[in-house]
């Protein structure tokens, strides 16, 4: 599948960026979808006047733009208009039962227009931002069969969906694949309405789509340089949905962090696999030079670990979920990075036995 990505809809840059950025992934076992991004980040502070700011995430067949207006409508404000459309914005991959249901997965097509408001008047200790945001998201979401649905599934109703979120947080976390140091605490309430809501899936098996759905989640970590060349990551995130459907739910699973604005990594298991009611989530991991002298090769090494309340209907065998994963990382130039990794999930389901294995690759060059 490809996916599009949601950092365009993030905190408030204020670096000038253009970084391309590429990742795959897919799984070692079985035939699971791959999983897949492809954009440009072009972000410029101050453009085209002082307080301007310009985001465009450009996408083979998806563009997200954001032009956010600071110090209006006075000082610490901000206010913001965004606008993104395009294909596979809304796709769903079906997993059940232990296995991947292509008859019952789907492709998702939309539009979206986004209206911001930034409340930027505070930093601890005069350097940590501290940024408290509400968005309203109108858009509309088209649903198509994808090449191996079944001619009996009934897709979903095309519709318009309204989501209003609110929320702060404290620091952040830069958009590259390889932070040296970030610290950031956050916490967000999000509200949509479908408006044409109803069943969807094969007759024998129903889903149904709600109007109204909710959904909570908070994240606190960092990533540190403990001494030269060598890098810890922590993060803990927790969610809960309990107005929610199989179109809104959480979706844990994979090892692509530009894969969506949430990315909730489990090294191991497909992306998505995971549907989750409600959820605590630690990703750590540990980024060193494997030969010391050798500055051009990094190796990271990653745990996760999961506790999950499934949403009906797509419960797996353990509610804990674990998956650890190893990176090799070379430095092609200044600003191109290559990424080779593995994941294994010791608890995601394969057939009749557990363990599953995903290769991906990652590709970042920042111009």
């Amino acid at each position: 599948m490809l996916t599009w990505t949601g950092i365009a809809i993030a905190q408030l840059d204020p670096q000038r960026r253009t970084n391309l950025e590429v990742g795959l992934e897919g799984s070692l076992r079985g035939d699971d979808p791959l999983s897949a991004y492809a954009f440009l980040l072009w972000n410029r502070p101050h453009f085209p006047t002082e307080d301007l700011y310009l985001r465009v995430v450009v996408a083979p067949v998806y563009l997200t733009s954001d032009l956010v207006r600071d110090r209006w409508p006075g000082m610490g404000h901000a206010v913001g208009i965004g606008v993104s459309g395009g294909l596979f914005a809304h796709d769903f991959d079906e997993f059940r039962d232990r296995d991947h249901k292509e008859r019952e997965s789907f492709w998702g097509h939309g539009a979206a227009l986004s209206l911001s408001y930034y409340w930027r008047q505070l930093k601890i200790a005069g350097v940590l931002p501290v940024e408290g945001q509400l968005r309203l998201r109108p858009q509309y979401a088209v649903y198509d069969t994808g090449p191996d649905t079944s001619s009996t599934f009934r897709l979903p109703a095309d519709s318009m969906i309204y989501s209003l979120r609110a929320g702060i947080r404290i620091g952040g976390v830069p958009p590259e694949l390889f932070p040296k140091q970030a610290l950031e605490v956050s916490l967000w309430h999000e509200a949509s309405y479908r408006d044409t809501a109803g069943h969807f899936g094969l007759p024998e098996r129903p889903q149904e789509t709600e109007h109204f759905t909710q959904r909570s989640w908070a994240r606190a970590g960092g990533i540190f340089t403990p001494w030269a060349d060598h890098t810890l990551s922590l993060f803990l995130t927790g969610g809960i949905a309990e107005d929610t459907d199989a179109l809104s739910v959480f979706r844990l699973g994979g090892a692509l962090r530009f894969r969506s604005e949430l990315p909730l990594i489990l090294h191991g298991y497909n992306a998505g696999e995971v549907f989750a009611r409600r959820f605590g989530l630690v990703n750590a991991t540990y980024r060193l030079p494997p030969i010391p002298g050798l500055e051009r090769v990094r190796l990271q090494l990653a745990g996760d670990y999961a506790r999950v309340d499934y949403f009906r209907g797509h419960e797996l065998r353990h509610s804990g979920l674990a998956g650890a994963g190893a990176d090799v990382i070379i430095t092609l130039s200044e600003g191109a990075t290559l990424v080779l990794g593995y994941g294994y999930g010791f608890h995601a389901p394969r057939g009749r036995d557990t363990g599953g294995q995903e290769a991906h690759t990652l590709f970042e060059m920042k111009f």
